[in-house]
């Protein structure tokens, strides 16, 4: 009975948070049509672009969607732990995104009991794409290198000059927060 219990606790959490990272998702698809720019899902799976009235989605900065692992997720700004409780957070103090020579961060956790977050994120490898939407505009990046280091090693995040950086952190291995896993990827799309 406890067992059952707990399956059907862990599978209404799961649904929640599916439902409140779609209707964030769906309210920022929203902003992103109002300022011309079109969603790159085919036209059979777009969402109705009409949000609650009363969600608030300040301090989104975009949604990232990796889909070799299968993730679309929103980013909020800051890496503090109440904004990764609810999702991926952008590092403060950094570039803009997809700017050239300049750094962009994303961190989420590697390991929750609801939502994906960056659980996956191991199994991204170099030469792997993916997507980042803001309000504004939609840019692609490649991964260029994966790499391992001490959370204090944080100059792995400085600019590279010629490349738009963005890095993808989470703790390393699962369940302990001993390293960093860093994911880097560049900016390929021509609006540098």
């Amino acid at each position: 009975m406890a067992g059952a219990g707990l399956l059907i606790w862990l599978l209404q959490g799961n649904a929640k948070q599916n439902a409140q990272q779609q209707e964030w998702m769906d309210a920022f698809r929203t902003i992103q049509a109002e300022n011309g720019l079109t969603t790159s899902q085919p036209a059979d799976q777009q969402v109705n672009l009409l949000p609650p009235q009363h969600l608030e989605i300040e301090g989104m900065e975009g949604v990232l969607t990796i889909p070799v692992i299968d993730l679309e997720s929103p980013v909020w700004l800051g890496a503090d732990q109440a904004t990764l409780a609810k999702g991926l957070g952008a590092i403060e103090d950094m570039d803009e995104p997809g700017v050239k020579d300049g750094s962009y961060a994303i961190a989420g956790h590697q390991a929750r009991v609801f939502g994906k977050q960056f659980n996956r994120l191991h199994e991204v490898d170099v030469g792997t794409t993916f997507t980042f939407q803001t309000v504004d505009e939609e840019m692609e990046f490649k991964v260029f290198d994966v790499t391992i280091v001490k959370p204090d090693e944080v100059e792995v995040l400085a600019p590279q000059q010629g490349k738009a950086l963005m890095s993808l952190i989470t703790c390393y291995p699962e369940y302990s927060n001993e390293y960093r896993l860093v994911v880097q990827a560049e900016r390929i799309d021509s609006k540098q």
